[in-house]
């Protein structure tokens, strides 16, 4: 007896990303054997990967080659499809140009959208794939991360809040276009719709450290989950690196990133979606992945902080470690006081030091960080300890941080 057409859905792989300038090929190359190793194991008939396949516009070579070495793999798989979508962080391009290449073994990528509001037609976006005897099994809205240029004409003189609600009625539409021509593809028949995105949903869970700010997330849309239509059987959302159901709705889901991407997700249990589909009905569990390498936050006063190092040590495990002090001593620096365990052994690493105590300012707010390198902010925080040092109000802080943010955003995109 066959069993049901089986889906696996993942997104946010961000393959090339460092922590804290420790580079992470070796995690990649184990997460990416394990998922050909799971595809093969659970028979998985189609593969779905939502945005951020890498972690820049330019991936590193090695990054370029585990992502084709992977390609190269599934081909030898029981996986008769996969469709790879851009994220924000993608180049659509280096998403698109190989998709021709890549449709021989049926991968199909769709890096810059199909279609828009002013051109195109929503079926472009729209995959139908079939099964071993050429049937129609699975329909695909493809959509992969929409920028305000997709969704948005432009207008002068609008203010950034019309701005943003253009942004999202853009997506909205976009997204209802995508569902009435797969509903006509579908034509009445038992076969199940599903879409694919790239954007934030109003209510999804963020950590801090884990690479999405809330503060980036303004533009890229911020929509409410009731954009997707009720053709969708499944909506599979990549973005934000928690796994997750959005709202109560348990088909529309984000698979979360396979690997920690900063501290802040440390010992979070990753997982990707597997979906069951009998014609429209499906039932959906989850696959735990695999931690490629322990991370760990470590917060406390002298005494803790060394003692939790010394039992790592001791433990022989191979740790990333990420020390918070917030004791009542007054101390030159975090490192000072582990610089001596850890002398001499390589397999705990600290990668990441703040001095959270009394006398640098309030435990709760990372602004006033003694410890902090240059090297471990990105663009945002950067802009933040911008904001600090010029003293600017709090209440000018969320239209900077906006404006700012489109200007990032449109570098990216040019990029």
């Amino acid at each position: 007896m066959s069993h049901p057409l089986r889906v696996l859905h993942t997104s946010d792989w961000h393959l090339g990303r460092s922590l804290h300038e420790r580079q992470r090929d070796d995690e990649y190359e184990r997460f990416l054997d394990w998922l050909i190793q799971t595809i093969n194991d659970e028979k998985i008939d189609v593969l779905l990967v939502a945005g951020d396949i890498f972690d820049t516009s330019n991936p590193s070579h090695v990054a370029q080659r585990q992502y084709y070495d992977f390609c190269r793999k599934l081909s030898g798989t029981c996986c008769r499809h996969a469709i790879i979508t851009s994220g924000n962080h993608d180049s659509t391009s280096f998403i698109d140009v190989p998709g021709q290449v890549l449709e021989c073994i049926h991968i199909h990528t769709v890096g810059q959208p199909r279609f828009n509001l002013r051109e195109g037609n929503p079926k472009d976006e729209i995959l139908v794939l079939q099964n071993e005897a050429g049937e129609d099994e699975l329909i695909v809205a493809a959509v992969p991360f929409l920028s305000e240029g997709d969704v948005r004409t432009s207008e002068m003189g609008q203010d950034t809040s019309t701005r943003e609600q253009k942004v999202i009625e853009g997506i909205a539409e976009h997204y209802d276009r995508v569902a009435q021509a797969a509903e006509e593809i579908r034509a009445g028949r038992d076969i199940p719709v599903i879409a694919m995105g790239h954007l934030f949903v109003q209510g999804g869970k963020l950590v801090e450290d884990d690479g999405v700010r809330v503060t980036y997330v303004g533009t890229l849309g911020g929509v409410n989950a009731s954009i997707f239509s009720s053709a969708f059987d499944y909506v599979a959302l990549g973005h934000l690196h928690v796994p997750q159901i959005v709202g109560d709705c348990d088909h529309i889901r984000y698979s979360g990133s396979p690997i920690a991407m900063g501290f802040g997700e440390a010992g979070q249990q990753k997982s990707a979606c597997k979906i069951d589909f009998d014609g429209k009905k499906h039932d959906i569990s989850l696959i735990e992945i695999p931690t490629f390498h322990k991370m760990e936050n470590i917060r406390g006063d002298r005494e803790t902080i060394r003692n939790r190092i010394t039992e790592l040590v001791n433990s022989g495990e191979e740790v990333y470690v990420a020390v918070i002090y917030d004791g009542e001593e007054r101390i030159d620096s975090v490192t000072s006081i582990i610089e001596d365990i850890l002398e001499g052994q390589d397999k705990i690493r600290c990668l990441c030091t703040k001095n959270s105590s009394k006398y640098f300012g309030d435990s709760k707010d990372i602004t006033y960080i003694r410890d902090e390198m240059i090297t471990d902010l990105n663009e945002h925080d950067m802009f933040l300890r911008v904001l600090d040092v010029n003293k600017v109000p709090e209440e000018n802080r969320a239209e900077l941080l906006r404006t700012y943010q489109e200007l990032v955003e449109l570098v990216q995109h040019e990029n």
